[in-house]
């Protein structure tokens, strides 16, 4: 980079902030263009010549009265005419309107031979002069043009080859400063040819210096960049060779021929937000620069009129204090560039100028739509403060800018397939009348579109319960994908797993899952389930148990437990064997004689709204035991000690019955006298007699019977 070492001013940065004064002109212009259309206002066209009019005739030469091939053009009111000199060096107008006019002359081509010059009603001078035209025809304008005083340099590389778009400086000294003052224009570019020319001043002293540094179009993409050269061949502005220019030296003619630097850097175009004033971050964005792997250096300026303040930050932050910036100084950030084989490269962006008020904007400006080819970008903001009729909008993909220009109706971006894995950005910029200007920048990163799926839920919809999420097919595969369950809408905090175990929290709540699917190269996205239908609570539901005789006639009795939340709605049903007993769907049951043999459950259902329909089932009881058909025996017999009594049982079914007897003396058991005749003894004298038969069967409930008693024993 070449450097100025008396005014320490860069070159390269200089370059860089003329870059950006262009930029900034024509984002202005666009802007007011804008404000002309939303008026509904005519753009201004120049007015085509009337055909009638007056006539003006004259030659252009030189001082030596040699022919000069020119332009010759006038402008007045009511329109503008232009014509070239023909091979006698003589031109004619026709159809200007009387009245004040512009008449210059200049000559055709880059040649740069002669200074243009207008006519001032009697003869030709430098400067923009006007003169009145008659309403008559005139004649004899007749332009003398002086040589031109000037610098003709010429860019080539090594081998001669001229350079096109190298930027180029002329560097003037000032003796009562003891500086060499670089022109405040641009950006000063080199032509298709690699000339550039500056006029100078006789008796003053200049230096010519060419630095391959303009990145501002898009479409200029040399394959290589050359080092910064100065005349003659000196690498810096120090070592530059001085051009003094004399009478007998006007016009001078350079070659500077440049060597390769390196390949070409793609720079970004950086951009400030934040406000540039004492105690505020000023942050810079450098945008992107390829090809990957440029590092990146930062150095905040300070401009205090024509001295150059380098400031204590060399990060991408920077907060000025009162101790290294002053009202009225104008910050700038410069963004340098560094990868091995390439040559380096500096950009830079204006912050601010301290002391300014920085306007307000409510929300900064974002980006809405689906990054994928065939889908559009909407660029929206919130208020800005104080009010700005047309703000800057400006769209870059991988950090240039897309050629649509500044406009603040280019809201919108059409994503093509060409975008797929590019960085989109917008930026906006606003510049207040008095205040610095507000920025907000926003990008987001165009893809290909994967193929999403929408997923389903499966499981019971009940508390306890886990329901699983099915994601369907995502590609191309492999997509990585991820799960969050949501509640009637609000995420589930920690529920993000294909699987979720419902909780009490989601009774009665719908549940949906937000399947997201990621991917190298492709847009994230996602995709929710359809809602399920409200989750159910689960009953406090115990085991039934069943109470109660197991016999042919008996009742048994069911005992529920108790079922909540209450109310519960219970209902229940009786089973023989497993088989269901018609009618049998009351709380107790009376046993028949179908069910002998058979085992008895009972089944109780419970219901809630809101809640899952809940059964319980008893255990089964033993099995069910018949009941014997008995008879009261009866005792025969003399009643005497010594005599045999005998019990006739009777008949008791069904057959076979087995039958089994006691005697008792009174009511105590008699020891041994199981049998059926029992033989009278001395102690049964004087009391009563009786027998006790009892009757069992498999399957039967064992039954006994008693006889009466006899008289007492004699």
């Amino acid at each position: 980079m070449i450097r100025n070492r008396t005014s320490g001013r860069t070159q390269g940065a200089t370059l860089a902030r003329r870059e950006t004064l262009r930029r900034t002109t024509r984002r202005a212009l666009a802007g007011a263009v804008s404000a002309v259309l939303v008026a509904g206002l005519v753009p201004f066209v120049a007015a085509p010549a009337q055909a009638a009019g007056v006539t003006i005739t004259g030659t252009v030469k030189n001082q030596a009265g040699q022919a000069i091939a020119a332009n010759v053009e006038i402008s007045f009111d009511g329109g503008w005419l232009t014509t070239t000199t023909n091979a006698s060096g003589a031109f004619t107008l026709t159809g200007v309107s009387p009245g004040t006019a512009y008449l210059n002359a200049s000559e055709s081509g880059n040649d740069h031979l002669y200074t243009g010059e207008n006519w001032n009603g009697t003869a030709s001078a430098p400067g923009y002069i006007s003169f009145t035209v008659p309403a008559t025809s005139v004649t004899g304008v007749n332009f003398v043009l002086d040589p031109a005083t000037g610098i003709l340099g010429t860019a080539t590389d090594e081998a001669g080859k001229p350079l096109a778009n190298i930027g180029w400086t002329v560097l003037e000294y000032r003796p009562t400063e003891g500086d060499w003052y670089p022109p405040q224009m641009g950006p000063l570019l080199t032509d298709e040819d690699g000339r550039m020319w500056w006029r100078t001043e006789v008796g003053k002293t200049y230096k010519l210096c060419f630095e391959d540094d303009w990145y501002g179009d898009p479409s200029w993409r040399p394959t290589v960049r050359y080092a910064d050269r100065c005349w003659n061949q000196a690498a810096t502005q120090a070592a530059a060779t001085p051009i003094t220019v004399t009478e007998a030296t006007r016009r001078q003619t350079f070659t500077v021929a440049l060597p390769v630097a390196g390949k070409s850097l793609l720079p970004g175009t950086p951009f400030v937000t934040g406000a540039a004033k004492v105690g505020s971050a000023l942050t810079a964005d450098p945008g992107q620069w390829t090809p990957s792997g440029v590092a990146l250096s930062y150095r905040w300026v300070a401009y205090r009129g024509a001295t150059r303040i380098e400031l204590p930050s060399t990060s991408r932050t920077f907060v000025p204090t009162a101790e290294n910036v002053a009202a009225g100084d104008s910050i700038t950030v410069e963004v340098t560039g560094t990868l091995a084989g390439y040559k380096t490269a500096t950009r830079s962006a204006w912050a601010g100028e301290v002391g300014k008020p920085t306007p307000t904007l409510s929300s900064p400006v974002k980006i809405t739509g689906t990054p994928t080819a065939g889908n559009t970008l909407t660029a929206s903001w919130g208020t800005l403060t104080p009010a700005v009729t047309y703000p800057m909008l400006t769209w870059y993909v991988d950090g240039q800018e897309d050629g649509r220009g500044t406009s603040s109706g280019n809201t919108t971006f059409a994503v093509t397939a060409a975008h797929a894995n590019k960085r989109i950005e917008v930026r906006l910029e606003a510049y207040p009348e008095g205040y610095n200007p507000v920025r907000s920048v926003a990008a987001v990163t165009a893809g290909s579109p994967l193929t999403a799926v929408t997923p389903t839920v499966s499981g019971t919809l009940a508390v306890g319960k886990t329901l699983t999420a099915t994601p369907g097919a995502w590609g191309p595969a492999p997509v990585t994908l991820g799960y969050q369950w949501y509640r009637s809408g609000t995420a589930i905090s920690g529920a993000t797993a294909a699987a979720y175990k419902l909780v009490e929290a989601d009774r009665a709540k719908t549940l949906t899952v937000k399947v997201t699917g990621s991917k190298a190269g492709y847009v994230t996205a996602s995709r929710t389930s359809a809602a399920t239908t409200a989750v159910q609570g689960v009953l406090t539901a115990p085991m039934p148990t069943i109470s109660g005789t197991t016999a042919v006639g008996r009742t048994l009795t069911l005992s529920t437990g108790t079922w909540g939340p209450a109310p519960v709605a219970l209902s229940y049903r009786w089973y023989r064997s497993g088989v269901a007993i018609s009618g049998a769907t009351a709380t107790t049951y009376t046993l028949t004689a179908s069910d002998r043999g058979k085992t008895i459950t009972v089944h109780v259902a419970g219901r809630k709204t809101g809640y899952v329909s809940t059964s319980r089932s008893s255990a089964a009881t033993a099995a069910i035991r018949g009941v014997l058909t008995t008879k009261t025996p009866t005792v025969t017999g003399t009643l005497k000690v010594g005599s045999t009594l005998k019990a006739a049982p009777g008949t008791w079914g069904p057959a076979p019955v087995t039958l089994a007897y006691q005697w008792y003396r009174g009511s105590t058991a008699i020891s041994g006298a199981k049998s059926s005749t029992y033989k009278l003894v001395a102690a049964d004298k004087g009391t009563t007699i009786k027998v006790r038969v009892t009757g069992s069967k498999s399957g039967y409930v064992s039954a006994a019977k008693y006889s009466a008693a006899t008289a007492k024993i004699a």
